[in-house]
């Protein structure tokens, strides 16, 4: 099953597209002194250290900061850093050739899907989504991510076997999420067999007065399980992730996580309420910062189609997008049962493929659903104009964030920087400043300055100083009321939200 080009491709200029590539670079240049944060600290300056300080050699990393992932994407970083210089813009520059090919293929994409829309409206809707645009002013491997699984879809779409060998073996090379992403693309594969015999016999069923889809719509045939063609490419990919997974299995006696890990409270079994709960953060993981807008469209989109007069037309152009339906299907297979089954695995991260397809999806169903062109350009303004806004979504202090999700982070960098700065001028030790992640990392780590120093974790009994912020979801809501009540406030600053504060005991 191939796109088919909508016929507003045919007058985008080379210019308007040169010009949206340039955003990228615009966006790099301007974060490029920003400092690693949140888990990129580990999943990139932690690596990357480790291979750039044994000259690139392939060797285990150290227990402490080895969570199980290929660190690939380390050894990316590290190489970076041997031509270009260790440095913080190097490392943020090294993401612009992802940078440039998620904006290039949403480009594509939008030029295929959209029969009456210009494909640009599909580049705001996805590159806002704060999830993905906190993760785009990172040196980050879900950004990375994000590139090689839109890679994929155009190429099994398209048809062209060595990019879709390339995206596959990209993503089983990122991480183990991005394994389980290979493994719901190749689910998808075998769907889209059968998706055009589906679709026949809904077709059939709605030229025969039927409301509903047939049952028989719903059939799996045994051509189902016949590997199609396409199923070649994933095999280097597939390799690679079982040679890793041997290798690390052979170099340290587990894969995935280990019970002396310091990620093994994550990995402990959800039992009883907390499963329900974990169900409640999934749902609400798909509906935070903005994204609900997005489904109250849908709905209404989907009302549209279901009040359709010609059930045939409305079967006929549900078609189009079953292949989506499918491979979100496929991502919710195999992405939530970790999140729902283990105790902290449900960062919003996690479902950014997810997430990539739901804007694909909706914007498929906006362009071919029957209202004007100017009711549809209002609405996909005010649904970017909502998901932007959840870039600025701040919770109160004691309810945790996922503050690499999210621009809203932003600001962190120099509040923070204006913290230490007051540290220095006061000539405070950091060893008595108590802190909590991620602000327990030394200056090398963190800014690639040499600087060794590091925070120490809080410790009521031990700490003459704190810095606190609401960025540290560590801090409850009852530590924040025991700072305010017990310790001297010596400095606060705030922006757009983000506060940074340092206590002193009385």
């Amino acid at each position: 099953m191939e796109f088919q080009k909508g016929a507003i491709s045919s007058v985008i200029h080379p210019s308007s597209f040169i010009l949206t590539l340039a955003c990228p670079i615009a966006l790099i240049w301007t974060v490029q002194h920003d400092p690693f944060f949140w888990d990129t600290v580990q999943l990139a300056s932690k690596h990357a250290h480790h291979f750039y300080e044994n000259s690139l050699r392939w060797t285990p990393l150290p227990a402490e900061i080895d969570s199980g992932h290929p660190p690939v994407f380390g050894l990316y970083l590290a190489c970076a850093w041997t031509f270009f210089g260790k440095t913080l813009p190097v490392s943020h520059w090294a993401m612009l050739p992802f940078l440039l090919g998620i904006v290039a293929l949403l480009h594509r994409l939008g030029q295929q899907f959209s029969l009456s829309l210009s494909p640009y409206w599909l580049l705001p809707l996805v590159l806002l989504d704060p999830v993905l645009a906190g993760q785009l002013t990172l040196v980050s491997p879900d950004v990375v991510l994000a590139f090689f699984f839109l890679l994929a879809i155009d190429s099994i779409l398209g048809r062209r076997a060595l990019l879709l060998a390339i995206s596959i073996l990209g993503l089983c090379a990122i991480s183990m999420r991005g394994m389980m992403t290979a493994g719901a693309l190749f689910l998808w594969t075998l769907a889209l067999r059968n998706a055009e015999w589906r679709i026949r016999n809904a077709e059939y069923g709605a030229q025969s007065g039927l409301f509903r889809i047939p049952y028989s719509a719903f059939r799996i045939p045994y051509s189902a399980f016949r590997i199609p063609h396409s199923a070649l490419a994933f095999i280097p990919g597939f390799i690679f992730a079982a040679w890793f997974l041997w290798w690390h299995w052979q170099a340290t006696g587990w894969i995935g996580y280990h019970p002396g890990s310091a990620w093994a409270p994550a990995f402990e079994q959800a039992q009883g309420w907390e499963i329900l709960r974990n169900l409640a953060v999934v749902a609400w993981r798909w509906l935070d910062f903005g994204r609900v807008f997005e489904w109250i469209l849908m709905a209404l989109i989907l009302r549209k189609f279901w009040l359709s007069k010609n059930n045939f037309q409305f079967y006929k152009r549900s078609s189009l997008f079953i292949p989506w339906l499918l491979l979100l299907i496929c991502l919710l297979l195999l992405l939530t049962p970790s999140a729902v089954m283990y105790r902290n695995l449900s960062a919003h991260r996690y479902f950014l493929p997810g997430f990539l397809v739901l804007h694909l999806l909706f914007f498929q169903w906006i362009s071919i659903v029957k209202w004007s062109n100017r009711k549809k350009e209002w609405l996909l303004t005010a649904l970017i104009a909502g998901m932007a806004t959840g870039n600025l979504w701040v919770y109160p202090a004691g309810i945790s964030m996922d503050w690499d999700s999210t621009l809203a982070h932003q600001p962190y960098h120099r509040l923070r920087a204006e913290a230490l700065a007051f540290l220095d001028k006061e000539r405070v030790d950091f060893q008595a400043v108590g802190s909590a992640f991620p602000n327990l990392n030394t200056g090398e780590n963190l800014l690639l300055n040499g600087d060794p120093r590091h925070f120490a974790e809080l410790d009521w009994e031990r700490n003459t100083y704190v810095l606190a912020s609401n960025i540290f979801n560590d801090l409850s809501a009852a530590d924040h009321e025991r700072l305010h009540r017990d310790w001297n406030l010596q400095f606060r600053q705030v922006h757009a939200g983000v506060w940074v504060e340092i206590y002193r005991r009385r």
